[in-house]
């Protein structure tokens, strides 16, 4: 059975990027000693939905950190750069969900801004979500999610973590 996951980290206002789009904030909570669990957390992933807008983010680093997993970009534009184990796939997350549900077993994570984690969310992709809030109020910037219809969770987990982060684990 496919799983779909998130991996997300928002300010305490729910913001994934300040009124600029970008993430720097995020710096901060870097924490050589602990990376929040994410390195277990990818092990486990066998391929990635992402935005366009954290593709074009990605791709502009100087390395392509995912290059021996699957990625599919949600977009309706062509890509300028097209990385290693990047496919496009149309902007339909309940087609998505088909098409990959018929592929092998496998754990996909769900990443991108509110846009994408709302098509996810509306398409019912989500089996579980790790959801960072960091102890910044940015104020101003894109939600999470982009708004839509309410959807319940349940937690099954929550952990305080170093510089005041929490971690909460929810399945749908």
């Amino acid at each position: 059975m496919t799983r779909y996951v998130g991996y997300i980290a928002m300010s305490l206002d729910g913001r994934i990027a300040d009124g600029e789009g970008r993430m720097d904030w995020l710096i901060q909570f870097n924490d050589p000693e602990n990376d929040y669990g994410f390195a277990e957390f990818f092990d486990g992933i066998d391929a990635i939905v992402m935005g366009r807008a954290t593709y074009d983010f990605v791709a502009s680093q100087d390395v392509w950190p995912y290059p021996d997993v699957i990625t599919y970009v949600v977009t309706s534009r062509f890509l300028a750069q097209e990385a290693q184990n990047v496919a496009t796939i149309a902007p339909d997350f309940n087609a998505l969900r088909k098409h990959l549900s018929h592929e092998k077993e496998m754990t996909i994570w769900v990443m991108g801004g509110g846009q994408t984690q709302r098509g996810a969310l509306d398409a019912d992709m989500f089996d579980e979500i790790q959801l960072f809030v960091m102890p910044v109020i940015l104020g101003s910037g894109p939600l999470v999610f982009s708004d839509g219809t309410p959807t319940g969770a349940t937690l099954v987990d929550h952990i305080a973590l170093s510089g005041g982060v929490v971690r909460l684990t929810y399945q749908f």
